[in-house]
């Protein structure tokens, strides 16, 4: 009796199903299936075969274990037992293979977002650099300007000294050079505007100068090689934008591409033409401070403002510098990328 119970307590086998009967099937229903499935493997008709030897013993002790209604509460109980801590296990595991996954997917998009705000850093840097580059040749330009205003002063001087000395007239003030104005020539960052739009528009360096070389001639073009999410006053997200910098010859021309680009994006509200750009502004973010307004384009500014403009392109070196807006440029090459 001993032994049934203990079979009953830790047998792994499960001797219903050993039967092929219910859990919940009667004595006599036991009996039957087990004359029945105990013919199979009798060792009159199996002779030598252990494997089947070892089946009929495990028959008997499942037919004792179920004939004793106390060995098998026993039993039912342990089988029980065994299969709720199954049940448990496997919803475990369930839950380990799960939170491991998650893991491992926030450690790959954790690689991915570093990998990416990386690139981004990369990117920034890159276009910082190239700004500053920029900045150092517009001063080694300004630099290089003042020096050739210096000689022409000295020239000047000198010629009309050796105009005195010829005509042997003595002047009470000795002629001095002229000073140089630093305003005269302005730096490049006073002569660059900054401009952006939409990634889903495609637009490249050769659109750009095509469009901008109407408000004057154009030194260099710098486009951002990817998007870069902007802080736009207004909007309470970031988004990303296409930019680009327009460095012009002279500030004159800066000037009107921001005012009156400015005015053509606001007036294209079908966003056909000029309306694909989200903003056209001064690089440094503010107007360069002593900057005339120009006349309009329109013709509406009197005789008097087009003569006092003129009279301050002309102290700038300016004079041929073109007033009007001449031809209207396509925007043709501009292409929407596929969505």
């Amino acid at each position: 009796m001993a032994d049934l119970k203990e079979e009953a307590l830790n047998s792994s086998h499960d001797f219903y199903d050993l039967l092929g009967i219910a859990p919940s099937s009667q004595e006599s229903e036991i009996r039957r299936a087990y004359r029945k499935t105990a013919l199979k493997y009798h060792p009159d008709k199996v002779g030598d075969d252990q494997a089947a030897l070892d089946k009929f013993h495990l028959l008997s002790i499942a037919y004792e274990v179920l004939s004793d209604q106390d060995v098998r509460q026993l039993y039912d109980n342990a089988r029980r037992a065994r299969e709720e801590k199954k049940e448990r296990d496997a919803a475990y595991e369930g839950r380990r293979r799960a939170l491991k996954e998650e893991l491992e997917r926030r450690e790959s998009a954790g690689v991915a977002g570093f990998k990416r705000k990386r690139e981004e850093a990369q990117e920034e840097e890159a276009f910082q650099r190239e700004l500053k580059r920029l900045a150092a040749d517009g001063a080694r330009r300004r630099k290089e300007r003042e020096e050739m205003l210096r000689r022409e002063a000295e020239d000047e001087q000198n010629r009309e000294q050796r105009e005195d000395a010829e005509k042997a007239e003595v002047s009470d003030t000795p002629a001095t050079p002229a000073p140089v104005n630093e305003d005269s020539v302005p730096s490049e960052m006073h002569r660059t505007c900054k401009l952006r739009w939409l990634p889903s528009t495609s637009i490249t360096t050769s659109d750009l100068e095509s469009r901008f070389q109407r408000f004057g001639k154009i030194q260099d073009v710098v486009i951002s090689p990817k998007p870069k999410k902007i802080k736009v006053d207004g909007e309470k997200h970031r988004k990303e934008y296409m930019t680009a910098l327009i460095i012009f010859e002279n500030i004159v021309a800066a000037s009107m591409a921001v005012r009156e680009g400015s005015r053509l994006v606001k007036e294209d509200t079908d966003r056909a033409d000029w309306g694909v750009f989200e903003g056209i502004d001064w690089a440094s973010g503010k107007e360069p401070e002593g900057l005339p307004k120009p006349p309009a384009s329109n013709g509406s500014s009197t005789s008097k403002e087009k003569a006092a403009y003129n009279r301050w392109l002309f102290t700038k070196g300016l004079e041929k510098t073109a007033l009007t807006l001449k031809g209207k440029p396509s925007f043709g090459s501009f292409k929407k990328k596929p969505e």
